[in-house]
């Protein structure tokens, strides 16, 4: 046989088998065989491949419900794209469809929404990219979509003459006393509306904290003192990743300037993220990550998951986000968390609870009366004249004093008109003794 017909023969077979062993390899790796990949070989047709755009468009609706669990919840941008993934990578055959996660949350997903203009693109979360806050009402907006379109519906410029009088339910506290006695720390900032919307800092009487990455020295000084001061619990939520167990040795033991306090990992541990998707994770040093693990009481267990290899210079393995969840799987997870750790609502002391029922009481008693009051101001004000240099007075008050606001000064204009009156009640009931 002639070696040019040998290397024919070879160069045929092998792209008989090429595809086969590609197929086994994917079914050794799923324990089965894709049904439209065996199809595919019979044919003896390479079928081509579906691109990632096409993939994510086809599967995004049905992500979205699972990530959300059919609207129940709101839901993240990546909580969707960790929904979507399993089957973008089987339509594409390829296991690293994006080259980051941004690529999906911020091209991806927000491209469909904008063709599709599906009924559900106000319940997708993007994390805040900053803060707008107005002057002298003090009001501040995260500049995140659902933040700035509660924002923009709750406008309001109505001015009640004789707005009804109201007081607080709740007593005005600032700190942990009378109010809270744990505090969870999580992660990700953008599951806050997640957490709002399925009211855990209500419901468990529990404030949230959370950092952009490993905790600096103000969360942990804030953390020292509400510990040391009162006693509360800090419980820590966590990706299951290198980055996660830094988060919790950072808070246990502090920085340089803050010291650390007891806390108490709620995970994500190993023995959490069982059905979870896992994914692969570079580490950028040249130091073996599972001795820091092993210093964050690691198992070797989790070890092993987390660092699997080492490829050239760099240390590899797994890793499994929070996202991974579903926005209802979150829910579940710390509700089972705290109630596996007795996390009660807070009730204070009976002095205190005395002291707020008189409180209470002296409240409702005049928001009862000021139905008379009103009619009788109202009545007063019928028989005074409004000055006609109202706005000259308004402003003459606005530059002598800059951080007025004009209703601030029509405020003082009031006063004066009240102790006025009261000035010429005196003087009458003096001229008439």
């Amino acid at each position: 046989m002639s070696d040019s017909l040998r290397i024919d023969i070879s160069s045929a077979i092998k792209s008989v088998t090429t595809p086969w062993k590609k197929v086994k390899r994917q079914a050794d790796k799923d324990n089965r065989v894709r049904k439209r990949d065996l199809e595919r070989l019979r044919r003896g047709k390479v079928a081509p491949k579906m691109s990632v755009r096409d993939a994510a468009f086809q599967v995004m609706q049905e992500a979205y419900k699972k990530a959300s669990s059919n609207g129940r919840f709101y839901t993240t941008a990546r909580q969707v794209m960790y929904a979507a993934r399993p089957n973008i990578i089987e339509m594409t055959e390829n296991n690293t469809p994006w080259k980051n996660s941004s690529y999906f949350t911020q091209n991806l997903l927000k491209d469909y929404i904008e063709q599709n203009n599906p009924d559900w693109k106000e319940k997708v979360v993007w994390d805040p990219r900053g803060h707008f806050k107005e002057p002298h009402t003090g009001k501040s907006v995260e500049l995140g979509g659902i933040k700035v379109r509660e924002y923009l519906k709750n406008w309001n410029s109505n001015i009640s003459e004789f707005p009804k009088v109201s007081f607080s339910q709740r007593i005005m506290t600032v700190g942990p006393q009378y109010r809270f006695n744990s505090v969870l720390f999580i992660e990700k900032e953008g599951f806050d509306q997640i957490l709002e919307d399925a009211g855990i800092s209500r419901r468990f009487d529990i404030a949230l904290m959370s950092t952009k990455g490993i905790p600096v020295g103000a969360a942990c000084e804030l953390a020292s003192h509400l510990y040391k001061t009162v006693g509360v619990q800090i419980f820590v939520l966590h990706d299951f990743d290198l980055a996660g167990f830094k988060i919790v040795n950072t808070l246990l033991n502090g920085t340089r300037m803050n010291e650390g306090v007891p806390v108490i990992d709620l995970g994500l541990r190993l023995e959490d993220v069982d059905g979870l998707q896992s994914e692969p994770v570079e580490y950028k040093q040249q130091a073996d990550p599972t001795d820091y693990l092993i210093d964050c009481d690691a198992t070797w267990d989790e070890c092993e998951f987390l660092v699997t290899g080492q490829r050239g210079m760099t240390w590899i393995g797994e890793r499994v986000e929070l996202n991974a969840m579903t926005s209802e799987q979150l829910i579940s997870f710390l509700e089972e968390k705290f109630d596996e750790h007795d996390v009660k609502k807070l009730v204070p002391d009976k002095t205190i609870l005395e002291s707020s029922l008189r409180r209470a009481f002296y409240c409702q008693t005049l928001v009862d009366k000021s139905h008379e009051i009103q009619k009788n101001v109202k009545a007063e004000l019928n028989l005074r004249k409004i000055p006609k240099d109202l706005q000259k007075s308004v402003r003459q008050l606005l530059e002598n004093n800059e951080k007025y606001s004009w209703d601030e000064a029509i405020w003082e204009i009031a006063a004066e008109m009240i102790e006025e009156k009261s000035n010429k009640n005196h003087k009458k009931g003096s001229e008439e003794q």
